[in-house]
């Protein structure tokens, strides 16, 4: 199941074994203190938590806890968390999986991919994949209305867009922004270009936005700013370099969102906003920038040119 339907799912039944696994911390955290919240009455008593590396080649620790019975409680709660486990652990797991304590909630909490795990029995997955814009807008007007307070559609999207989607990075700016904006009781779009820590990758879509509308002033100012954040303009080339070959990439593949986003190992709304901002250049244009940023990078890798020299050369034709 996908994370927002995990509440509505225990109000009617608490599983016995979950795989909280993705790449939103946010997400995963939030997914074990709701089972927590569920069926743990005396976390002091019943809740035992390990790391996946003190388990390893020890499952048997992780046994014991696990058919533990709970102390004054109905339940108890057993968290793994970053457990892989190897073939050989979870061949002794296999047990435990066909026919688990029924007074037990065993968590797995892992940020990567768990496909050994999801695969044995009785186990539910949570899907802690990064959300979409309706449940990332959703949670943000839930969150400020809680404060008794308002937001626009136009701070929300921005908000978003700067945090690209990470939840952990909403979460805080969201938490910022209310407090900010207690006493007058909105907040603004305004307020987020204000106070919000933009992401590299939302720079680097600001800069080439500015590039399509020609305006290479606030393009050029924009390029020296994320020098000046990242202190090395080597890195700006690299964020630009693969900026733009997502855009050629995402303008002329007929596949799917994503389908695209598995072959360059990104995001769905990655190639989304990529699609969306690809639109705005011609194919020819994307490859001219795509040629001569490739030209650069083997020159300065096999020393033809200085590191400042390739840097510079690139975000100029870039620029013209």
């Amino acid at each position: 199941m996908k994370f927002k339907e995990l509440k509505k799912s225990l109000t009617e039944n608490v599983g016995q074994i979950y795989l909280v696994s993705g790449d939103d911390a946010f997400f995963v955290e939030r997914s074990v203190k709701l089972i927590c919240n569920a069926c743990l009455k005396e976390p002091d008593l019943n809740l035992s938590s390990f790391e996946g590396a003190e388990l390893k080649g020890n499952t048997e620790k992780l046994i014991s806890a696990l058919v533990s019975y709970p102390f004054l409680s109905e339940k108890r709660v057993v968290i793994a968390r970053e457990y892989y486990p190897n073939a050989a652990d979870l061949e002794k797991l296999k047990g435990y999986f066909a026919s688990p304590v029924e007074t037990t909630v065993f968590i797995i909490a892992n940020g990567g991919a768990s496909a050994n795990l999801a695969k044995q029995k009785n186990v539910i997955f949570v899907d802690c994949a990064k959300g979409d814009e309706s449940l990332l807008s959703a949670w943000i007007g839930n969150e400020v209305k809680k404060a008794g307070i308002k937001i626009t559609v136009e701070a929300v999207n921005a908000i978003i867009d700067f945090c690209r989607s990470d939840m952990t990075k909403i979460n805080g700016e969201t938490e910022k922004l209310i407090a900010y904006s207690y006493d007058k009781g909105i907040i603004t779009e305004e307020d987020v270009n204000v106070l919000c820590v933009k992401e590299p990758d939302y720079q680097m879509y600001e800069i080439t936005e500015f590039i399509a509308l020609k305006n290479y002033e606030k393009a050029y100012s924009s390029v020296m700013d994320m020098i000046d954040g990242a202190g090395d303009g080597q890195k700006v080339f690299v964020s630009l370099y693969n900026h733009f070959r997502r855009l050629l990439y995402s303008s002329v593949s007929s596949g799917s969102d994503a389908e695209v986003a598995a072959l360059l190992g990104v995001k769905e709304y990655s190639v989304k906003m990529s699609r969306r901002q690809a639109a705005k250049f011609s194919v020819k244009r994307l490859k001219y920038v795509v040629d001569k940023l490739s030209f650069y990078d083997g020159s300065f890798k096999s020393g033809d040119v200085e590191q400042q020299d390739a840097v510079w050369n690139s975000i100029l034709n870039v620029l013209i």
